[in-house]
């Protein structure tokens, strides 16, 4: 367990400096939730001008306290901030809480005085939660600690909850009972100026006590550097993140087809995918997920029964599970006979199994029960909706008596009142969630961490000293292009520079051939009319040239140098790219090429980090990628040049850290399926 993070979750000892005699302020409510919650260790407030708080000593300074102090909280007014940081780092305490705000968030003078405090902190070997955060939290009887202004009491849980926002997290916070959240550990990462998310999903990992990881997330600190354990497959636990911000565009102004079809979004969520961890749309879906894993079993798979006594609801779940890549599942023959004996006549053992409105809870056990028996079924979502006839208490304890192997997830649409009686008086408590949708969710997060959680990133590329270091800006020379490309084997296609006079005075071209204006500031060839294909002739050749020289000169670039290239007959077109994203690092792009890239939008993305799996994939969830393996009866075309190629693109990015961006568009596929690249655009850092 780290050591320089534990004492954050884990101290014997805490000082609460600025502790407040005057209650609804900060200092006294922080003071007073960490000894109503029952904190076990020892409590040191300090108030220069107080002789007690709440019953407690109060230190006028912190010099006064001569025992051990392993957690220091902060809440005195900003200007009194950076003073009392000195003072605690003078007496070598290493773990920091600053709870105060009006630092980086405000502006400039607060990001300074931000940045002396960190510049502090790290030279003194301490570490630092915050500013501008609301507090941390660990539920465990050995600690009980709730170093936080929110009034709510948490309840014991195994799943650990980082959240950015403190406002966010005193929301969640403030719904406990409400939504019946429970956890472990909770942070406020605050301004995150110097323990980040990358620190405590490390500390996470190794806490025994923490199960579940999850985080609500608005920037990554360093993305690279957080899905690192990932890569080293030390995926142990779920890991469930909610990434606001969703519609940020990453890149102001794309240089190429990969930078228009890339955003931050975008790539997390490829990412996410690669590396098995979870992601949420909502709060909602979080913690339902959490109560997932925590409370059911695990699914052995994505056939799902549903039984319902409301048409409505089972429609809004079933349209949700098929959004989510799950199914269905067949009910046997068996089955439906068994049901055909106790569901009303009127009511349908098809799945969804509707039992109408007046099903009891004898009919909802038994139902449930012959379901979960079937062979096609992996999980049972079981919907009730409230009529006056029936009880819902006793149809959900009902259910909840059930034993199996398999999941049952009910959803419980009731009366208000049904919600307290259930908190009160259920045997089990197993989590009712309120909305049709909320299992599909559930079980598609389940399913998709089952499926990455044993994945051995075996990873082909790594990172070497490149042939030579790039030292050009903005876009590589064409020449140097083919020369990179050649390096890392990739099949660019023989072609030559010219300019206008070279070309006039050439006279042993090898027709047919493909002519290109060649210009930096020119992105798509095409806009300016800047590619001619199929020329035959020398006449027809310059013709093309003067044109092209016309075009550019209409648009204000001067057109100085030409790419002559041999006309090679296409069977398909592919886009090949990647980038360098500022948090994540190295991400690679493949899909449906050509000029219309963008319009088709037909792309799959991962990290350049690739394992031979992460390829397929990426082949395999494109549309090109279908077309390839052969459609209509069409013979399929040999992968293995493309992963071979998606290979070295992919090193090439890694190793030379001086790329931006690349394009290889569009990469062609001849009729004898060997792979030309055609169009090469790689931009430097």
């Amino acid at each position: 367990m780290n050591k320089s993070i534990a004492p954050f979750f884990y101290p014997n000892s805490i000082c609460i400096v600025g502790a407040s005699t005057k209650e609804k302020s900060i200092g006294y409510e922080i003071l007073n939730s960490i000894i109503s919650y029952g904190y076990m260790g020892k409590i040191f407030p300090v108030n220069p001008k107080a002789e007690s708080v709440l019953k407690y000593k109060c230190y006028h300074s912190i010099e006064e306290i001569t025992e051990q102090i392993d957690l220091a909280v902060i809440v005195v007014p900003k200007k009194f901030v950076e003073e009392s940081i000195d003072e605690l780092l003078n007496k070598n305490i290493k773990s920091i809480l600053l709870i105060t705000a009006g630092f980086r968030e405000i502006g400039k003078e607060g990001e300074e005085l931000e940045a002396r405090i960190v510049e502090k902190v790290k030279a003194a070997g301490a570490r630092l939660v915050g500013p501008n955060c609301m507090g941390v939290i660990n539920s465990l009887d050995t600690v009980k600690l709730n170093a936080t202004f929110v009034a709510e009491k948490p309840e014991k849980g195994v799943s650990g909850f980082f959240s950015q926002s403190g406002a966010l997290g005193a929301a969640v916070l403030n719904s406990l009972r409400e939504t019946d959240i429970r956890f472990a550990h909770f942070i406020s990462a605050g301004n995150k100026a110097d323990i980040t998310e990358n620190d405590i999903l490390k500390f996470w990992l190794e806490d025994e006590n923490i199960k579940i990881l999850t985080f609500y997330l608005e920037s990554f600190e360093n993305g690279l550097e957080f899905t690192k354990l990932f890569k080293e497959s030390k995926n142990e636990k779920p890991v469930i993140i909610l990434k606001a911000g969703r519609t940020k565009s990453g890149m102001k102004a794309a240089s190429s087809h990969t930078g228009a079809l890339s955003n931050d979004d975008r790539i997390i969520k490829a990412l996410f995918q690669q590396f098995g961890i979870i992601r949420a749309d909502t709060l909602n879906e979080m913690f339902n997920t959490v109560k997932g894993f925590e409370h059911f079993p695990v699914p052995k798979g994505n056939r799902i029964a549903v039984v319902t006594n409301a048409g409505g609801p089972a429609i809004l779940a079933v349209d949700k599970l098929e959004e989510r890549g799950l199914v269905l599942a067949e009910i046997t023959k068996n089955t439906k006979s068994k049901l055909r004996e106790i569901v009303h006549p009127e009511g349908s053992i098809n799945n969804p199994i509707d039992l109408l409105p007046g099903a009891a809870h004898k009919v909802y056990q038994k139902v449930n029960e012959l379901a979960l028996e079937d062979d096609n079924v992996d999980a049972v979502v079981s919907i009730f909706v409230e009529p006056v006839m029936v009880n819902p208490f006793e149809v959900i304890e009902a259910v909840n008596s059930i034993h199996s192997d398999k999941p049952i997830y009910q959803v419980c649409m009731p009366l208000p009142e049904f919600w307290s009686e259930y908190e009160k008086k259920s045997e089990k408590r197993i989590p009712i969630f309120r909305q049709p949708e909320d299992p599909a969710e559930i079980i598609s997060n389940i399913l998709h961490y089952e499926k990455t959680k044993h994945k051995k990133y075996n990873i082909f590329v790594k990172a070497a000293s490149p042939k030579d270091k790039i030292s050009e800006s903005t876009f590589l020379d064409q020449t140097k292009v083919t020369e990179l490309c050649r390096f890392y084997d990739i099949p660019i296609v023989e072609d030559r520079i010219f300019t206008i006079d070279e070309l006039e005075q050439f006279n042993n071209f090898e027709f047919p051939l493909v002519l290109k204006g060649l210009h930096k500031k020119v992105i798509h060839k095409s806009e300016l009319n800047a590619v001619k294909l199929g020329i035959k002739s020398n006449s027809r050749l310059l013709s093309a040239a003067r044109e092209m020289l016309n075009n550019f000169s209409k648009s204000g670039f001067e057109l100085k140098k030409f790419l002559v290239q041999p006309f090679i007959k296409s069977k398909f077109e592919l886009l090949l790219g990647g980038l360098r994203d500022l948090s994540f690092g190295p991400v690679v792009m493949f899909g449906t090429g050509g000029k219309y890239v963008e319009v088709l939008d037909d792309i799959s993305m991962k990290s350049a980090f690739l394992t031979e799996s992460d390829i397929d994939e990426m082949i395999n969830s494109t549309k090109i990628g279908k077309i390839l393996n052969g459609v209509r009866g069409e013979t399929s075309t040999d992968l293995s040049r493309v992963k071979v190629l998606l290979k070295s693109a992919s090193r090439m990015l890694i190793e030379n850290e001086d790329i931006l961006e690349f394009d290889f568009n569009p990469v062609i596929v001849s009729e004898d399926g060997l792979l030309h690249v055609v169009d090469v655009r790689i931009k430097l850092n």
